[in-house]
């Protein structure tokens, strides 16, 4: 759970959860690794296309302010009433004192600032999306 908790509070996504391979690497909230204009990739021609649609969604980081009851996985993201999303993992982040949940959203819901409605053991509790890695964002305490 420590470990879940760390991993959650520098929103480091977790293969099979946060990434799989139904997901392409913007999706998946890696697109700081990718570089179009450094040569032909496997895959360069889906990211490409993909970058063209209007429907893009991308992987977020939720702050959830709870009573106890954190959140896993797979509970849905609502906007006025309508399913927008979902999270992918979630759960108590010790060091910043709130819950952490990562999420795939559609790109308009996306931005720092937008509060959704989440259903939490059946308690609606609002999530909004936060910046990445709300513990430590420049990795100075790694570096010390």
């Amino acid at each position: 759970q420590a470990l879940e908790s760390l991993r959650l509070e520098k929103s480091y996504r977790a293969m099979y959860r946060d990434m799989n391979p139904e997901l392409n690497a913007l999706e998946s909230g890696l697109e700081r690794f990718i570089r179009l204009d450094k040569g032909d990739f496997v895959g360069r021609d889906a990211v490409l296309k993909y970058k063209e649609r209007n429907d893009q969604r991308r992987s977020v980081t939720l702050r959830i302010d709870t009573d106890g009851a954190s959140t896993f996985a797979n509970e849905g993201l609502y906007s006025d009433g309508k399913l927008v999303g979902r999270i992918t993992s979630g759960g108590y982040g010790y060091a910043v004192g709130h819950d952490v949940a990562l999420a795939l959203l559609p790109e308009r819901f996306a931005r720092p600032g937008t509060k959704l409605d989440v259903a939490i053991l059946g308690d609606w509790k609002v999530a909004e999306v936060i910046a990445d890695s709300p513990y430590d964002p420049t990795s100075a305490r790694a570096r010390m």
